[in-house]
């Protein structure tokens, strides 16, 4: 192989792995309450933890019961020390399901969305 092939495979590697790295998107790694968990009364708040820093003005987080009515949360904040973790606080709930819908962007611009869910007993 001559040097200007060797060159031309290696820059087409470097850009296939940069594509795939830019092309990366913000995953959870944790929230609390977590998923599918029966909890003995209700959480204080909800935090959800993602392997990026987040955008504070595109990070909201959304609580449903088991009826799909939403339940009323106070704006969400993106933690200044870790800016991979938003909260907020959570009211009193009633024992039943609750629906946790997410959505967010990265500081790189990516969007990224996600639900799960949680009891109280």
């Amino acid at each position: 192989m001559n040097m200007n092939k060797i060159v031309a495979v290696l820059t087409l590697a470097a850009a296939a792995g940069a594509a795939s790295v830019a092309q990366a998107h913000a995953k959870i790694e944790s929230s609390e309450p977590t998923a599918d968990s029966v909890m003995e009364g209700a959480p204080k708040a909800i935090r959800l933890h993602f392997n990026e820093a987040l955008e504070p003005a595109f990070s909201k987080i959304e609580l449903f019961d088991a009826k799909q009515a939403a339940v009323v949360l106070p704006k969400v904040a993106v933690d200044k020390e870790d800016p991979k973790t938003m909260s907020t606080t959570v009211p009193v709930l009633e024992s039943g399901k609750y629906s946790v819908r997410w959505t967010t962007m990265t500081h790189d611009g990516h969007k990224a969305k996600g639900q799960y869910s949680f009891t109280v007993k």
